[in-house]
């Protein structure tokens, strides 16, 4: 298993299955339900980051993404989140802008390989 955490994206897990399924109980149908909820969510969280306007706005976006991407086992989305969360905010800031570009690819990451894991039920 790669990492879990760490400052630089290299060798930084996309997903952690097995924890979802552990925080799940090993209900395939469950840990089907909170991804499916985490990921109708994912787009607003980083929505929220591009949308940062204040230090308080960036502290919020970055708090909700980090807690959020733990509890589901969002390895690599936790680990940028808690780097957008080391970084002050300023205002048209490059180096944060191109981070959240990381950010909206890692959420494509996790969406994908997430889906692979635990297809959705019908």
């Amino acid at each position: 298993m790669q990492k879990r955490g760490g400052s630089g994206q290299t060798g930084v897990a996309v997903f952690d299955h097995a924890f979802l399924s552990e925080y799940s109980m090993q209900d395939q149908k469950l840990a089907t339900e909170i991804l499916e909820l985490f990921l109708v969510q994912l787009p607003a969280m980083v929505k929220a980051l591009e949308a940062a306007d204040s230090e308080t706005a960036w502290n919020f976006a970055t708090h909700t993404l980090r807690g959020s991407s733990a509890t589901m086992g969002a390895l690599r989305l936790q680990s940028l989140a808690a780097e957008l969360d080391a970084m002050p905010f300023r205002a048209g800031d490059n180096i944060r802008l191109l981070r959240v570009q990381a950010v909206k690819a890692a959420a494509a990451d996790f969406e994908r390989t997430a889906r692979k894991a635990f297809p959705a039920q019908g």
